[in-house]
């Protein structure tokens, strides 16, 4: 939701850093733990949390802000004759709760990081969907701290089970080369966002082994529970079947059965279905079940040989 983006991409970073730049506590251990503990939650947030707006390169500003007010501060004790520990009862009631965020941020950051590591097993390589452009991953990798369908993976759950087979897959935002990817603050017009009309190309070769082109374009960020996919075409690509979802809706350019080759025109991107805001879902499953099509077993997948977590970024020549 906007306002929680707002709050702890923006608001909290800055108050953080300006509490240790402008207000450094009093004695040289209370001052390392309070910079420790700001540096981890600017940690955690870097990593767990999905930059497109505020976009990508701004967690790169607050650690260089971060390393420069660390620096003063580390020049500061070495030039003070402070005690251990002389922050008063309310720096230090402060401290001990930021601690405390630092200790989450820790911990998120470290899960988004193990994220990003390739898995050992199911893994299928494809091409980029996409022909051209900046891409940002907005949900993608191997924990549930970055990729928010691995929580449909437990097969145990019956509500689970028509969808399983996205359990592995990636959700992708196109974005300008310095990372927006909207104008204005979430406009509810799809047409808004740069993702939208984006031509969605094959990212294998193969055969067009379903076509859905029903459900309209939301506006943001109403979405269509009903039918979490949207509109979407499965592409059969021989020991596995790749689906692209969320597609704009009148736009298909195949129909089932067709023949393709790596890079053919698909459709285009779109907001239909369980959607937020426009992107791209993309997934790989064996097999397609007749009554639950993204019901298939489901497998990692590379996009021209990258696994791909948040926050990391695809560029299409």
């Amino acid at each position: 939701m906007p306002w929680i983006t707002a709050i702890t991409q923006l608001l909290l970073p800055v108050l953080l850093l300006g509490w240790l730049a402008l207000f450094p506590a009093a004695g040289t251990l209370a001052l390392v733990l309070q910079g420790l503990s700001v540096g981890l939650v600017l940690f955690g947030l870097s990593f767990a949390a999905l930059w497109a707006l505020p976009p990508f390169w701004v967690p790169y500003l607050y650690g260089l802000v971060f390393l420069l007010i660390v620096i003063r501060q580390l020049m500061t004790i070495r030039s003070s004759t402070h005690g251990l520990w002389q922050a008063s009862v309310g720096s230090t009631v402060l401290i001990a709760v930021v601690a405390g965020l630092g200790l989450l941020g820790g911990y998120m950051g470290i899960a988004a990081i193990q994220g990003r590591v390739t898995p050992n097993s199911d893994v299928v390589a494809i091409a980029p969907p996409f022909a051209a452009g900046h891409f940002l991953v907005a949900h993608g990798g191997s924990t549930e701290m970055v990729n928010v369908h691995l929580q449909t993976l437990d097969d145990s759950e019956a509500r689970f089970r028509p969808w399983r087979g996205q359990s592995r897959g990636l959700d992708i935002f196109r974005i300008t080369p310095w990372g927006w990817h909207m104008n204005g603050w979430w406009p509810a017009d799809p047409a808004q966002y740069t993702t939208f009309g984006t031509p969605v190309v094959a990212p294998c070769s193969g055969r067009v082994a379903k076509v859905v082109d029903r459900f309209e374009d939301m506006t943001v960020p109403e979405m269509d529970s009903a039918n979490k996919a949207g509109n979407y075409i499965a592409v059969d690509c021989g020991d596995f079947v790749v689906i692209l979802a969320h597609l704009r809706q009148g736009k298909m350019a195949v129909a089932e059965g067709d023949q393709l080759r790596v890079g053919d025109r698909l459709g285009e991107a779109g907001n239909s279905g369980n959607s937020s805001e426009p992107h791209l879902h993309i997934h790989a499953q064996r097999g397609l079940p007749a009554g639950s099509p993204l019901g298939g077993e489901p497998l990692w997948l590379t996009i021209d040989g990258q696994f791909l977590a948040r926050n990391e970024r695809l560029h299409v020549p």
